[in-house]
Parts: structure tokens; C-alpha cells; sequence
């Protein structure tokens, strides 16, 4: 199985095509490596800039500005570095995410393919395919960059190439569908972007072994809800509120109260804009009801959303009048036709009444705490506008809760069972939208939500692709803390985060409301983190240090878009959609409710938890990156602003990425990884390796260095770890292992079958074929052609209580070597059915099987138990002993132990070590002795020692106290010969002595067991055998007689008749062997011969086309020479600018620190 190092790296591939001319210029061995041709595709396109930027000639911000122009240019918007994709924003639909582009890409190595989100999905779903890892693709970027068509793109890719089926389609339906309902929610026009997300989604699609998906998960983030009351200047709302009212058949709009005019509604005139370009908002509501119904939302539920959407619009454009309230200032809803028919209305929608809304709107509750600890409510007047705040905060609570609700639609589709999430066999791949860094003229708390979860997402990247870089300055002796800011944010303290500070600042000012609770959060905030680098206090706005850029953040409004009150009104509602949503929420508490006291949590502990919950899901997938890039604010094809472009290479750090990707050894991992995965490509380690990993390693790359000459060089031997140096020989390793496999699976397919079935047969069963027929041992017929299973239990219940025993006392469950019913011969020479012997690699068990039926209840349902009569090490047995005759008995000698003259009780637990029960914590008194388990050692009460058996082990041949809960996991037999009666008994004894190699198989008519002299339960008379009519034990003084029916025995003529057919048969099959293989030779020969002058051939045309590229840059003055003079080789240091500068990864590092 690929480590994530391994997998990480074989993402390097995209250097191969470039690096075989520019190897010695960059510092690397410039010996060929056998490398795969590029596709003519990729040839054609490589002529525009550099596909992969670690291969720029100028590795510099400008150099990867001029190389994504040029590539912009040619309509080439995605690049590489390394495993990262980068995409510019073109800002025009290209033709190129169409099913042949699918078809292309899948299956395909990146080497193999130009720069594509679709070979990001290729990488990433092939990968989870064939590692069986979790994978997730992190989408990052400001907003207008391309997040969510990559999104999207991603999403298309993995729906066409992923498996088929009734149910896979569904899925499939079901999560693409999701897309226009999410948008039309969730999404709106902005001043930068057409089709903004104001949310965040991390959408999960699971998949089986097959890569068939089986379901999936969609979690929102950070809903704008600010929008849904005041969208910004020249922006709109969100899409939904304009379709409704274009897409609304005209019945429908006047039954609701609603126009077709976004102007009639305060909500949608805001802002002053009303449409999209190449927008059709009718046609899109119709593309939105039908999503909903795809993802199973009925009928009736799609009218209450509609109903809802509505009602908000009512709602909006509802006002507000002053009024004298007790010679305090407040307010009644307007006295005029427009509004109290908007109240009306959204009422009507809203299942509330009209009186109840007006007075929600106009007063709020406060609570205080009264002398004595008593909580006093009551009711304030709230003035026009605090009242309008009243309305938007309802309004934008509705509207977030019904996105939820949706969101939770579309995860029912997706695991309509529920089941899912309980899958342990599923793999996922996860794929993060979500807006990115944002910088307006006056940015509040949702900006500074926004900014704390893209430097989280930052740190991610960082953390995750920027180690090497990380132990590089190490070295240096230059340590920085990249997790400042969020610290600056989030940090418990000491001293608090902001987070912190504005939770408590609403915790102790809970009564008051305003600017109030705003400026005295300032005031705590630049008192705590007076001289924090990254936060400077400006007026009425606090700024702090992004890695973006620095962010001013108006603190008016903080205080209430922290809080998340739900009003006791909309609890009242008659409205069944409003109803479902809020019945969490009734139970939790409002603490706007009088008499409630429990608090909801505040914005900021939800998206603390949200973005925790996040980045624990992002760390434990392998990650792929889309860093998308913005070409412009004027949204213009064919135009790429110098300044903004660079801006984002800068704060995105995509020099660094680069230079990283340029420095160190392509690959890194430890000897024993390595060993597992490589293993195949020497003899030596082929099969069963039994020396040291790195002895391993050195095999493999020996055997490795015939068909790459080198390795030699590239490989770097550390204490414990393994370095290859250039992606280019790494890669050839993975291929050459990828060949060596394709060698095995033709022949183990056509062996298999023979394999499996007569594996046992042919490596055990002969060697005790000719035992037996040395020793002339009689042979029934059951056993002459029957294959060694091993393990033979078929119960479940039975095999599990089993496989508890051998757990409990430590042995390995993965591999039986046998386990199956025997019968056991008594002490008075009885015949004992139900008993199971069981031998792992370690030790023998012997078990005694309960039936059922004997429960004091017959109609009650016990599940079958074992008790274990006896464990021994197999070290314990010296020798099988069997007749000469064709019986199913055998003997298996123990080395008995001496028998304890005293108790062994050197494990007893101290009287005062525990003053209450182990086992069911009941104080120990005068009416509640101690009482020892002998097995344990431990203290418990009389309740739960109620059971006695003997415990030999410990030296108790007589029954004594155990602990209910060891029952039947200890041996209550004594170590002493033992008679079995199986017809596998020549299986039992092959894979015991097979186990052991030290002991034989004897064989004798009389037998005598070593017996116990205490709790002995095998026979103590001589065990005799003779031949008769019919299979009999016969109980005389002294002897226990076992008679064996002579027919039961083989002829000798039969048993050398088939010796005869055996031979004869595998000769014929050697015969074929050696001329299939003969053929399969004279093919690899041809087929590598082949291999060999195409790959020749190849890499001559390639050296030619490169030449000649070379040549036209070098002639037309381009800015991409390739003499490799600046390129920094792996160890060197930095340049120095300036005599007094620090190092350019330094400057680099604090330009992303912000300063």
C-alpha cells in the first residue's frame, strides 16, 4: 500500500517530459531514465510557457506572472507545481470540460497529460480507488477566482468515470443536482463575481472497494445572512428571491401577494440591482424546483419553502413609526395600507399572527439578576430602527434555517438508510468550496469569519505541502510560529483570543445592546493585545495582519451578529416547515424566552467548531490542491491585471510552493515501507523476506539498477529512511514495479483456481502420505483427496465466543491454522462429542461446547458457548501418536507439570489495595466481604463469585471462587496426554507438526497415556487397537480395546493405482508448464524489444522538438532561457539582495505574515 509520502510525490510526475533536457542545468544527474512518451496533445501544448512552474527558467514572482500570462493567453488556464494545480479565472467559457476531454483524462498518469482540473480528479479518485485512503481536493481563492466551477468541474468528472447501476445513478443524480439548488440558495452576483458562494459546502461523496459512489455528505459554512436584509451597492440578493418572483406562474405570484418587480420588495431594492447578465432567472427557477424534487423533497415540503421565501420578502418591507412608550423612546409598526398588508402577508406566510409579530418586533426581553440569585424579564421598548433590526434578525434566522433544512434534504437523499455513516469499508472524497479572503471598504463580522477560516485553510496547506521548507530553516536556525493569527483569533490564552473576548464581553453585557457592547469589546480587545504584531486598534476599527493582507474591521455590529437568539414568537408558529425547523431549538432553550436560562451559542463557538470539525476532516484525507487565481475585478476576458495577479501569486505563496518543489529529494520514507511496496523486484525479497529492511532496500534497488542505470546516483541511504532525489527515478521505479506486477497477473490468473484448491494437498499431505505408507498406516477413504481448509467452523456464535477466548488470553485471531469439532476420549473410555480443538501459531486449545437445549428455559434463545478446558503452548507437545489402522484417533504426548503443593496466590490483589468491589463498586463492610478471584487475583463481592471451578494454573485442584465474567476463558484441566477422534486427525497432526518441526508422528497398537494425578480426564488404562468387523470401544479391566472395521481401510492396490495416475498427471502439467512458459518468454522478449525502440524513438523526438524550442525562445528573446544558471541546487543557500537583507524565502515568509 502507498504511504502518503509515496503517493504525494508520484504526483511529480508532470516534471519528466521537461526535466530530461533541463537535468543538468538544474543540478541533477543528467543520465537517462526511462521515462514514458508524452501524448502529441501534450507536445502541442507545451510550446506555451511551462506546463509544470517548478520548471521555470526564472523562479521568481515575475517569472511565474509572465508563464500563467502566456499560458492565459492561449486559453491554457491550468498549470502545475508539482501535485498543486493553479487556475486563472478566464472569464469565457472554453470548450474543454466535454465528455471526450473525460475520456481523455481517465486513466492517465499526469506525466501523460497537459495541466487539467480533470487530472486532479483522475489523481484524486484513482488514488482513492486503489490506496482504499480518504482523499479531499481544497479549493482556494478570493472570491471571483473560479472556486465553484472547478467545484463543480470536479464533481462532473468523478460522476462520469466512477461506476454504474440503478442505484449508483441515483447517487450520482442526487449530488449533481444538489449543485443548481445549493446556488440558487446559497449564491448571488456580487461586484466581483456573477455566481458568488456566499457559503461555504464541503461535499463528501463515498465510494465502495469498486469506486462505485455509495452516498455522500454536504456540510454548509459561514451563510452570508447579512445579505438576505442589506445586500452591498450594484450586488443582488440571493438568485432564489429573483426567480421566484420571474419563475412564479402568475396564479401562484397572486396568491402569495408578490409581484414580478424586484423593486416592490425593500430586501431586493436595496442594493439597486436586479439582473444578471446571460442570466435567466424564470428559466433557473425551473431548473431549482426541479433539483429539489431530484433530491427527494416532496411536493409539499417544496410549497412550504416557497411560502417561506415569501413571507421573508413580507416581512422586509415592513416599517416602523416612533412612538412615546411609558416616556421611553419606541416604535409600532407604520400606520399605513403598504405595510400593514405586508404585515398581514407575512403573517399569513409565517403561520403567526399579527398582534404577536408587531409586538416581537417593537419590545425585547431582557433578563437581570435580582438580589438573591433570582432572574427578573421583562420587556423593552425597542426604537424604529432597533425594531427594524428586530425584524431583520427573525428574517434572516428564517432564511438560514430553511438553507439548513435543505442542506439536510440532500444528505437524506444521499444516505437514505442512514447507514452510511457507520460504513467502515467506505472510502471518501471530499471536496471544500468555499469563499475565499475578502477585503471590502468596510468589512464586519462576517469578514472576519470569512478571513479566520482562509488562514485555518492557509495554515492546512502550509502544514501539509511547505514542511521541507519548514526543516530547511530549521537547519538555518530560523524558527517562526505560522499559527500567529489564528492564535491572534481563536487562541484560549493566555492571552484569550478575539473569539474569547467577544464571548465574554456578550456574557457579562447580556442586558444591554448597541454600540455599547461593540466599544467595550474594542477596548478589551486592544487591551489584551496591546503590541501583538498582527493587531493594531484604529478608532471605531481594529486591523489585523492576514497572510492575505492586512484587514480593517469596523467593530459596529460585532456584538449582535455574535449572538444567535431565537425569538419565543417564531416558536408560536402555525407554519409546519417552521415547526420542524425550529423543534432542536425548543428543546435546547432561548434565552430570549422568559424563564429560559440556557444560552444558544454564539456565531463565533460555531464556527470555531465548524472550521475544527473541518480541518480534522481535511488532515485526515490526502489532500490535492485548486489554488485559483482572480485575472481581474472587471471580469474581462482575454485581460490579465499585473498588479491583482501578483498580488494573489504573493499571498497565495506560490514562489515558495515553488522553490520547494525545486529543492529537496523527490521521495522520503522509511526502510520498511519501502520494502513492502518494492519488495517484488528482487528475488531476494520476492516471497518471505526474513532479514534486515534495509538489507531488504539494498536487494531491491540492486535488482532495480538493471533497468535503471540511475539509481545508483539518486539513491541516498539515511539510518532508518530512504531518499531518491528527482521525481524522474522515482517514477521509473513505480513503473518498473507496475511491470513486474503485469508479469504476475496472468499467471496467477490461470493458477489460481489449482492453487487455492490443492495448496494444502500437494506441500503437507504429501509428506504424510509417505509416512503412512512407510510405516504401513491404514487409510480411509474420506481422507485420500480431501483438501487441508484449516478452519472448518461455520457457527458465527460459536466462532466468535472462540475467537473471545484467544483473545482474552492474547493470541493472534487473523489465521487459524485449524479449528474444527472433535470428539475426546473420557477417563472411562467414553467417546465425548462437542469439543473443539483449536491451534494458532502460538498454542493448542481445547474446548468444550454448551448446547443450547441445555438452558433451564428450553424456549429460551442462549446462544452456543465454549468453556476452555485446556490451553498449551504448542511447545508443550512432544510428540502425535496414532495406530497402524485406518481410525479417525490420535494421541497428542504433553509435558505435564508438576503439581503446587500450595496455591499459587502471588497475584492476589492487597486487602486494603481496594475499599469497594471491582466489578460492581459496592463498598466492602461487615455484610460484604473480600473475596479473592483465583484467576484474577482481584477483590469483588459474593454476587459476582458466585461460580467454582478448579484453577490448575494457579495450584486450586478443587473448586474455588472465579469472577463471573473469566468463565470459561481459563483451563479447569490439568496438562496431560490426550486421545481426539477426528476424521481431519491427519490434518491436526500435519499442522502441528508443521507448526512445531521439532516432533514426530509415531505409531503403535497399544497406547498408554500419561495422566494427571489429579483432575485427570484422559483414560488411564492402555489403549488398544485391533481390527474387527465393526468400529467398537470396548471397556476390560486394565485396557480400553478400540476396534477398528477392517473394511474401512484402503487397499494397497488402490493407493498405488493413484500414485500411478498422480505422477502420470504431473508430468503432463510440468510438460505444459514449461511450454507455456517457453511461449510467455519468446513474448516478453518481443514485447521488450518493442518497448525498447519506442521508447528510443520517443525520447529521440523529444530531445529534437526540445532543441527546437530552445532554439525559437533563444532567438525571439523570451524571457525563458534554459541554461539553468540561477536555478539553486538542493542544500545551497540563498542569495543574498543586499548585505544587510535576510534571505529571499525569509522576506517571502514575513510578506505572508503580513509584514
Amino acid at each position: 500500500v502507498a504511504t502518503p509520502s509515496e503517493r504525494n510525490l508520484r504526483l511529480f510526475t508532470s516534471f519528466t517530459v521537461h526535466l530530461q533536457y533541463q537535468g543538468a542545468e538544474m543540478g541533477r544527474p543528467s543520465k537517462k531514465l526511462p521515462k514514458r512518451g508524452a501524448s502529441t496533445m501534450d507536445m502541442e501544448r507545451m510550446a506555451i510557457g511551462v506546463d509544470d512552474m517548478v520548471l521555470l527558467p526564472s523562479v521568481s514572482e515575475n517569472g511565474i506572472l509572465e508563464n500563467l500570462k502566456a499560458r492565459h493567453g492561449g486559453d491554457q488556464i491550468y498549470t502545475f507545481i508539482g501535485h498543486v494545480l493553479v487556475c486563472v479565472n478566464p472569464y469565457k467559457w472554453l470548450d474543454i470540460y466535454n465528455e471526450n476531454m473525460m475520456r481523455y483524462y481517465a486513466h492517465k498518469q499526469r506525466i501523460d497529460v497537459v495541466p487539467h482540473v480533470f487530472a486532479t480528479a483522475e489523481e484524486t479518485y484513482r488514488t482513492m480507488v486503489r490506496d482504499e485512503e480518504n482523499q479531499c481536493v481544497i479549493i482556494s481563492g478570493e472570491s471571483g477566482a473560479g472556486k465553484t466551477e472547478a467545484s463543480k468541474q470536479i464533481q462532473n468528472y468523478i460522476a462520469g468515470i466512477s461506476g454504474s447501476g440503478e442505484g449508483v445513478d441515483k447517487v450520482k443524480r442526487t449530488f449533481l443536482e444538489s449543485n443548481p439548488l445549493l446556488e440558487a440558495f446559497g449564491n448571488a452576483k456580487t461586484v466581483r463575481n456573477n455566481n458568488s458562494s456566499r457559503f461555504g459546502k464541503y461535499f463528501e461523496l463515498l465510494f465502495d472497494a469498486a469506486g462505485r459512489p455509495q452516498g455522500g455528505h454536504v456540510t454548509n459554512y459561514l451563510l452570508e445572512k447579512s445579505r438576505i436584509v442589506k445586500p452591498g451597492k450594484g450586488e443582488r440578493n440571493f438568485h432564489i428571491f429573483y426567480q421566484l418572483l420571474a419563475g412564479l406562474p402568475d396564479a401562484a405570484r397572486t396568491s402569495f401577494g408578490l409581484s414580478s418587480k424586484a423593486s416592490d420588495f425593500q430586501y431586493l431594492r436595496a442594493s439597486g440591482c436586479y439582473t444578471v447578465d446571460d442570466l435567466n432567472d424564470a428559466e433557473e427557477f425551473q431548473a431549482t424546483m426541479a433539483a429539489m424534487q431530484h433530491v427527494g423533497i416532496k411536493k409539499k415540503q417544496i410549497e412550504l419553502v416557497v411560502q417561506m421565501l415569501a413571507g421573508i420578502l413580507h416581512l422586509g418591507n415592513v416599517n416602523f413609526e416612533p412612538v412615546q412608550v411609558q416616556n421611553a423612546e419606541g416604535s409600532r409598526v407604520a400606520l399605513n395600507g403598504a405595510t400593514e398588508s405586508s404585515l398581514d402577508l407575512a403573517c399569513r406566510h409565517l403561520g403567526l399572527t399579527a398582534p404577536e409579530l408587531s409586538r416581537a418586533f417593537c419590545y425585547k426581553w431582557l433578563h437581570t439578576m435580582a438580589p438573591g440569585g433570582k432572574v427578573e424579564s421583562y420587556e423593552v421598548p425597542q426604537n424604529p430602527d432597533q425594531a427594524t433590526s428586530q425584524r431583520d434578525a427573525i428574517a434572516k434566522f428564517l432564511y438560514a434555517s430553511m438553507f439548513d433544512f435543505l442542506v439536510e434534504r440532500i444528505n437524506n437523499a444521499l444516505d437514505v438508510d442512514n447507514t452510511l455513516h457507520k460504513a467502515t469499508d467506505l472510502a471518501s472524497i471530499g471536496i471544500l468550496d468555499i469563499y475565499g479572503f475578502e477585503i471590502f471598504d468596510s468589512n464586519g463580522f462576517e469578514q472576519f469569519c470569512i478571513n479566520y477560516v482562509n488562514e485555518k485553510l492557509q495554515q492546512i496547506f502550509i502544514e501539509l505541502t511547505l514542511q521541507s521548507e519548514q526543516a530547511e530553516y530549521a537547519r538555518e536556525g530560523y524558527v517562526e510560529n505560522r499559527l500567529v493569527v489564528c492564535d491572534l483569533i481563536e487562541g484560549k490564552g493566555p492571552p484569550p483570543g478575539i473569539f474569547f473576548i467577544l464571548d465574554d464581553t456578550i456574557k457579562t453585557m447580556h442586558s444591554q445592546h448597541g454600540d455599547g457592547v461593540d466599544l467595550t469589546f474594542l477596548e478589551k480587545m486592544a487591551r489584551v493585545h496591546k503590541g501583538h504584531a498582527h493587531f493594531s486598534k484604529r478608532g471605531r476599527q481594529f486591523e489585523i495582519k492576514h497572510y492575505a493582507g492586512s484587514v480593517q474591521y469596523s467593530v459596529l455590529g460585532f456584538g449582535e451578529a455574535n449572538k444567535e437568539n431565537v425569538m419565543a414568537l417564531v416558536h408560536q408558529s402555525s407554519n409546519k416547515l417552521i415547526q420542524y425547523l425550529f423543534h432542536q431549538t425548543n428543546e435546547e432553550g432561548d434565552e430570549s424566552q422568559p424563564g429560559r436560562k440556557k444560552l444558544a451559542l454564539t456565531a463565533g463557538t460555531k464556527i470555531r467548531t465548524q472550521c475544527a470539525a473541518l480541518v480534522a476532516a481535511l488532515m485526515d484525507c490526502q489532500p490535492h490542491y485548486v489554488r485559483c487565481i482572480k485575472s481581474n475585478d472587471r471580469k474581462q476576458p482575454h485581460n490579465i491585471d499585473d498588479k491583482r495577479v501578483l498580488h494573489q501569486i504573493q499571498y497565495l505563496g506560490l514562489l515558495e510552493n515553488v522553490k520547494v518543489r525545486r529543492a529537496g529529494y523527490a521521495y522520503r520514507g522509511d526502510y520498511g515501507r519501502f520494502l513492502d511496496r518494492f519488495k517484488w523486484l528482487a528475488k531476494e525479497t520476492s516471497r518471505e523476506f526474513s532479514g534486515k529492511d534495509a538489507a531488504g532496500c539494498k536487494y531491491i534497488v540492486k535488482a532495480a539498477q538493471k533497468d535503471i542505470p540511475a539509481l545508483q546516483d539518486e539513491v541516498q541511504w539515511g539510518q532508518t529512511m530512504l531518499f531518491i532525489r528527482t521525481p524522474e527515478a522515482f517514477f521509473a521505479l513505480e513503473k518498473l514495479r507496475e511491470r513486474t506486477f503485469g508479469v504476475f497477473v496472468s499467471r496467477i490468473q490461470r493458477a489460481w483456481t489449482k492453487y487455492a484448491g490443492r495448496r494444502h494437498l500437494l506441500q503437507l499431505s504429501a509428506d504424510i502420505s509417505k509416512l503412512y505408507a512407510k510405516q504401513g498406516k491404514g487409510r480411509q477413504r474420506v481422507s485420500l483427496y480431501r483438501p487441508f481448509d484449516t478452519d472448518y467452523c461455520r457457527d458465527s456464535q460459536v466462532r466468535a465466543a472462540i475467537l473471545a477466548v484467544l483473545q482474552y488470553h492474547g493470541d493472534d485471531t487473523s489465521k487459524l491454522l485449524f479449528c474444527d469439532n472433535v470428539d475426546k476420549i473420557s477417563k472411562l473410555g467414553i467417546r465425548q462429542p462437542n469439543f473443539y480443538l483449536v491451534v494458532t501459531a502460538s498454542a493448542m486449545y481445547i474446548l468444550e461446547g454448551q448446547d443450547p437445549a441445555s438452558s433451564v428455559d428450553p424456549k429460551a434463545v442462549v446462544p452456543p458457548l465454549v468453556s476452555l478446558r485446556r490451553r498449551l503452548p504448542l511447545s508443550a507437545i512432544e510428540g502425535i501418536v496414532m495406530s497402524p489402522f485406518a481410525d479417525p484417533f490420535l494421541v497428542l504426548r504433553i509435558t505435564q507439570t508438576p503439581v503446587l503443593p500450595t496455591p499459587d496466590v502471588s497475584h492476589w490483589k492487597d486487602n486494603k489495595s481496594s475499599a469497594s468491589c471491582m466489578a460492581t463498586n459496592k463498598k466492602f463492610s461487615l455484610f460484604t466481604r473480600r473475596h479473592h478471584c483465583r484467576v484474577t487475583g482481584n477483590l469483588y463481592c459474593a454476587d459476582v463469585v458466585s461460580n467454582l471451578h478448579p484453577v490448575p494454573d494457579r495450584g486450586c485442584y478443587t473448586p474455588v471462587r472465579v469472577v463471573d465474567s473469566v468463565v470459561g476463558y481459563f483451563s479447569t484441566d490439568m496438562a496431560e496426554d490426550v486421545c481426539l477422534a477426528s476424521e481431519k486427525k491427519t490434518e491436526i497432526a500435519v499442522v502441528i507438526v508443521n507448526a512445531l518441526r521439532t516432533i514426530s508422528i509415531t505409531f503403535d497398537k497399544a497406547i498408554r497415556l500419561r495422566t494427571a494425578s489429579v483432575l485427570s480426564t484422559s483414560p488411564s488404562d492402555t489403549l488398544t487397537f485391533e481390527t474387527g468387523t465393526a468400529t467398537a470401544i470396548t471397556v476390560r479391566p486394565g485396557n480400553i480395546v478400540i476396534t477398528v472395521a477392517a473394511a474401512d481401510q484402503v487397499p494397497a492396490q488402490y493407493l498405488e493405482a493413484r500414485k500411478k495416475r498422480e505422477r502420470r498427471r504431473k508430468k503432463q502439467r510440468d510438460a505444459q508448464r514449461a511450454a507455456d512458459e517457453a511461449i510467455r518468454t519468446a513474448r516478453r522478449e518481443v514485447r521488450e524489444k518493442e518497448r525498447e525502440e519506442e521508447r528510443l524513438r520517443r525520447v529521440a523526438e523529444k530531445k529534437a522538438r526540445k532543441a527546437s524550442e530552445r532554439a525559437k525562445r533563444s532567438s525571439s528573446g523570451a524571457n525563458l532561457a534554459t541554461n539553468g544558471a540561477n536555478v539553486r541546487k538542493f542544500g545551497e543557500q540563498l542569495a543574498q539582495p543586499q548585505s544587510n537583507a535576510t534571505s529571499e524565502l525569509a522576506a517571502a515568509l514575513a510578506r505572508r505574515r503580513g509584514n
